[in-house]
């Protein structure tokens, strides 16, 4: 019959030793590798989408968790699979064994990255859409896995970054504990201005700005005398996402809240000597 049919090709294969390898051992290994690799993403996105969006857990947490879970489902399909299939758990623990000696010589800045990928989702000093720092790549991050990590740069491009190289070099991350920065703008005023009016200036067009954070409040400073001006700063906390704006415009709003007092800023001034052939003569 058919079915009897089926079940001689399904139990049909080769034997080496006390191993036997079958066409249905064969199938059902793909089969529940695939199964177990689509139960992990589903479970990881229901733990990442719905679950945790409701509860009220720190950063990088759902992460950490989700991604544990994706990877032990996808290690217990494997070795259901790999039992399934006919293999002696025992026999491939030693062969494993064996080759992972030589795969750690052969591969290891592919090790140190799968190692570096564990520290990250469990010590967490970067989540996924932190704004990092790494070298000259500034941008946020996209997605973490245990080998790599994307880096969508504010230019638009994504940047494939070895999970060793956020664990071993200096890495700013902007936005771990919060997403607040600071911004300081210098600016000069001619000799002879009123410093206590410009201080008042600069610090009245910062705390009328409704994006500055009043904490920690802003800070309007007088530097000190320079070559050819008097030298001030205005210190203040924005947050991240709008600081390129922000400081765009409360530096226009200062420049014209002088311009409108009558307060100049100064054109730096360099002294040139020019010298006639005579003199350039008697010099050599």
């Amino acid at each position: 019959t058919i079915l009897e049919g089926f079940e001689d090709f399904w139990n049909c294969g080769i034997s080496f030793g006390s191993v036997t390898i079958t066409i249905g051992g064969i199938l059902g290994f793909f089969l529940i590798v695939l199964v177990s690799w689509w139960m992990a993403r589903i479970l990881q996105l229901l733990l990442e989408r719905e679950l945790f969006d409701r509860l009220n857990v720190s950063k990088g947490i759902p992460h950490a968790i989700s991604t544990s879970i994706y990877y032990v489902f996808i290690a217990l399909g494997f070795l259901l699979a790999i039992s399934y299939a006919g293999f002696d758990l025992n026999q491939i623990s030693l062969v494993i064994g064996a080759l992972g000696v030589g795969i750690g010589f052969g591969l290891q800045n592919v090790i140190s990255n799968f190692v570096s990928g564990l520290i990250l989702t469990f010590e967490r000093p970067i989540n996924v859409g932190d704004t990092v720092e790494v070298g000259p790549l500034m941008g946020n991050v996209s997605a973490m896995g245990l080998r790599s990590s994307k880096v969508k740069t504010f230019d638009g491009s994504e940047v494939i970054v070895p999970n060793s190289n956020l664990v071993s070099k200096e890495v700013v991350n902007w936005t771990l504990s919060d997403n607040k920065r600071r911004l300081i703008i210098p600016v000069a005023a001619a000799f002879g201005s009123d410093p206590h009016q410009v201080l008042a200036i600069m610090k009245g067009v910062v705390e009328q700005h409704p994006k500055v954070l009043n904490y920690p409040s802003p800070l309007a400073l007088f530097e000190g005398f320079g070559d050819s001006a008097l030298n001030f700063r205005v210190l203040f906390w924005v947050h991240f996402d709008e600081s390129l704006t922000v400081k765009s415009d409360i530096g226009l709003q200062i420049y014209d809240a002088l311009k409108e007092s009558g307060i100049e800023i100064p054109i730096p001034l360099r002294m040139i000597t020019m010298k006639s052939d005579s003199e350039a003569s008697d010099d050599r």
